[in-house]
């Protein structure tokens, strides 16, 4: 799961959707703790403003009585003044005087500092009774009717502050979540949706690559048009010299062949030294201009349907199986019957026929050919072909050195020595590969990766 979600990553809409997604996590997150902070200074001003209200209030009903003690006139509206640990208090404060208080802090005293004096209005917070958090306004005051300073102090439990801030946040979070979720939904169908024409122009490309289509058809947006016209262009600008290299080297290769038929009759047949190095050198151009000529030849490309591999098989081994008829040679298939080659049946033909036949020719009684389908690849699906012998097998060191043009490890059997090295370049051009091992069954085994359908 990991690992999937790091190669989406890397992908074009996995770094749109990533991008995407990290900036709105940021713009949300800063938006989020800016309403939570304009919410919590809106709560707090207006519990402020509350509490500024009632020292007003309680300045306004303040007075002297003729003894020279600080009362109210009348009582504050408040019932929550007169009910202990309440949550709501005041009190008013004289130096070296009892203060005066709300019958809500019961036994409890709002701690004064009588050693600055304050006549601007100032909020503290304090631990009140019953160890309530509490927000205090307090301010000096001169009354009328007096020389002396009076310190008012209003207090509030914050509980109900805080709970509101609190359930604010939470809701506040929830409400984010939801939008973020549905922002990255909305990103995940426009980044489809955009993008949706880039996938459908690569899926054309890997027609095109498996032999399905010659070209990149149908109505692009404006600014992919150009890209499919520039493709189509290519393709056929790639056919063209294609089809201009194969004749060129036909030709070449015909051009040559005569000169050198001459050069060998006029040799063959004589027993001189320099005549026979001369055949000789014949002979090999000839078998170059035989394995390039092959090579130009190879279509490596798809094959439409696709070609019946177990069909083709069936056939190459019969027609081996005649040529070996002598040595009694057995010849064993395991193939899916679904299973079908994406290529040319000429060049199934090339390099299942040269590894059948030289497995034929080495065998000492049993030849097995078997098929498998590989795990399918993220662009294209590729089965694996091996043929292996019960011959004398190749030693460790000589098995990289059979894929070379003209390499035989024995002139007594018959060959040129170029079937195994077109079998190499005929998978190559195919996007697979053909490597040899030692088989089980004591000869070689010749595995080829091709691609099929």
């Amino acid at each position: 799961m990991l690992s999937r979600l790091k190669l989406f990553l890397v992908t074009i809409p996995g770094r749109l959707f990533l991008s995407a997604v990290i900036w709105s996590i940021a713009a949300l997150t800063v938006g989020g703790f800016a309403l939570s902070f304009v919410f919590r200074t809106y709560v707090l001003n207006d519990v402020d403003r509350k509490l500024e209200s009632l020292i007003d209030t309680m300045v306004g009903i303040s007075e002297i009585s003729p003894e020279g003690v600080l009362r109210f006139n009348r009582p504050l509206f408040d019932q929550r003044f007169t009910t202990p640990y309440s949550g709501q208090y005041w009190q008013i404060s004289e130096q070296g005087q009892e203060p005066f208080r709300a019958r809500s802090l019961w036994d409890f005293e709002l701690p004064t500092n009588f050693e600055h004096n304050s006549f601007s209005l100032k909020f503290t917070e304090v631990v009140g009774p019953d160890g309530q958090a509490l927000r205090v306004a307090e301010k000096d005051i001169i009354l009328p009717e007096a020389d002396r300073i009076f310190h008012y102090q209003v207090a509030t439990d914050t509980a109900e502050i805080t709970a509101a801030i609190n359930q604010f946040n939470y809701l506040l979070f929830i409400a984010l979540s939801i939008i973020m979720f549905t922002v990255s939904m909305a990103l995940v169908l426009q980044v489809r949706y955009g993008l949706r024409p880039l996938r459908q122009l690569g899926k054309n490309i890997s027609e095109i690559r498996a032999g399905k289509e010659t070209r990149i058809e149908g109505s692009w947006p404006p600014d992919l048009q150009p890209v499919a016209q520039e493709t189509n262009a290519l393709l056929d600008q790639n056919e063209q010299l294609v089809d201009r290299a194969r004749t060129h080297v036909g030709n070449l290769a015909h051009a040559l062949k005569t000169p050198l038929s001459v050069v060998k009759n006029d040799v063959e047949g004589k027993g001189d030294e320099v005549s026979q190095r001369i055949a000789k050198q014949v002979q090999l151009m000839r078998e170059h201009i035989d394995h390039h000529l092959k090579r130009a030849r190879i279509a490596g490309g798809g094959s439409g349907a696709g070609l019946p591999i177990k069909e083709r098989l069936e056939k190459l081994i019969n027609a081996v199986s005649v040529m070996t008829r002598e040595k009694g040679v057995l010849y064993d298939l395991d193939c899916p019957d679904e299973l079908r080659f994406d290529g040319e049946k000429e060049d199934f033909d090339e390099i299942i026929g040269n590894l059948i036949d030289n497995a034929g020719k080495w065998a000492t009684g049993r030849v097995m050919v078997s098929v498998e389908r590989l795990a399918d690849s993220p662009r294209r699906p590729f089965m694996e072909i091996h043929v292996e012998d019960d011959g004398p097998g190749v030693p460790d060191e000589q098995i990289d050195t059979l894929f070379e043009r003209g390499r035989r490890l024995d002139e007594h059997v018959p060959g040129t020595g170029l079937g195994l090295a077109i079998v190499r370049d005929i998978a190559e051009l195919y996007g697979g590969q053909a490597r040899l091992a030692h088989s089980e069954m004591g000869g070689l085994q010749a595995t080829l990766k091709l691609p099929c359908k």
